[in-house]
């Protein structure tokens, strides 16, 4: 069992393993916020950092970090501003670069804590985390030895009223801090019913975010596709078939419209949005482990 109720909102409980150090701390952004992060340090020389998407937090990569960890990288997860555990006001942001920013500043300290010769830094955006991880690989790629789009929100599939939609471009252009709930809950998110015994107990999950927030996310995702030919990094495009939440078709277009010369496409059939927190994702897992291994 990976729901455990004495550990709300964890996918599973961070696992020690031989040659894995776990633990969990805070990191201070330039502007005081403190970010809370998440590690499984190994005796390897590839280092993963997941970038969750929109209402999670890295809680629920918890076992995923465990797998990644135990085959052998070296694995961060962190919390966005206003996400989890993070500090920040809950779901809202005034700049959505202030999400690009705080992800150059952790990527650094990462990238500063396993600074050996030979070392390489991969990341793992889903579905928002994707938005962000497109504008990292085009604007501070220099950081990176490879990218993966995790089911990446390019376009979503879920329906908005026209009252919804006006409001929040309304309030947007206002810097308004209304909260709006979006539509979708955890039955959009995953078939496992485990999981979403987890979800519904969450107290980290953030189901409510500002009009300023979902406008600026707005703008960041109109800009995926227009980068993605910007990109030559390593890639590895991941969707799962059985996703409510965002277009197949998008994310085949993100992968065809890369500039990367070496990029991936796998598709999981039976797989939900967040694939995470499925009941059996061996092969998932084995698939990102070698992807990053045999990079050149």
């Amino acid at each position: 069992m990976l729901y455990n109720v004495d550990l709300p909102g964890e996918w599973g409980s961070m696992r020690a393993v031989p040659r894995v150090q776990v633990a969990t701390e805070t990191l201070a952004m330039a502007d005081g916020c403190k970010l809370f992060l998440r590690s499984w340090k190994a005796e390897s020389r590839d280092v993963l950092l997941l970038v969750h998407g929109l209402g999670a937090h890295g809680g629920w990569f918890v076992d995923m970090g465990n797998e990644l960890a135990a085959s052998g990288l070296s694995v961060y997860a962190v919390d966005h501003r206003g996400f989890g555990r993070s500090e920040g006001p809950p779901g809202h942001v005034e700049r959505g670069a202030n999400y690009i920013e705080d992800l150059v500043a952790v990527l650094k300290e990462v990238r500063s804590r396993h600074a050996r010769e030979g070392t390489r830094l991969f990341l793992l955006g889903h579905s928002m985390g994707g938005i962000f991880a497109t504008h990292l690989a085009v604007k501070h790629g220099e950081l990176l030895d490879g990218v993966i789009f995790l089911n990446p929100w390019v376009q979503d599939s879920s329906k908005v009223s026209v009252g919804m939609t006006l409001g929040v471009f309304g309030g947007g252009l206002l810097r308004s801090r209304r909260y709006w709930r979006i539509p979708g809950g955890s039955s959009v998110m995953t078939t496992n019913p485990e999981a979403i015994k987890m979800l519904e107990a969450d107290p980290y999950w953030r189901r409510e975010f500002t009009a300023n927030f979902l406008l600026e996310i707005f703008r960041l995702r109109l800009q995926v596709l227009k980068l993605a030919p910007r990109i030559t990094l390593p890639a590895l495009i991941i969707q799962a078939e059985q996703d409510k939440s965002v277009v197949f078709a998008a994310t085949r277009k993100l992968y065809e419209t890369l500039g990367s010369r070496d990029k991936t496409w796998k598709s999981y059939p039976g797989y939900a949005h967040d694939t995470e927190l499925e009941a059996d994702r061996a092969q998932f897992d084995r698939d990102i482990v070698e992807w990053i291994q045999t990079r050149p």
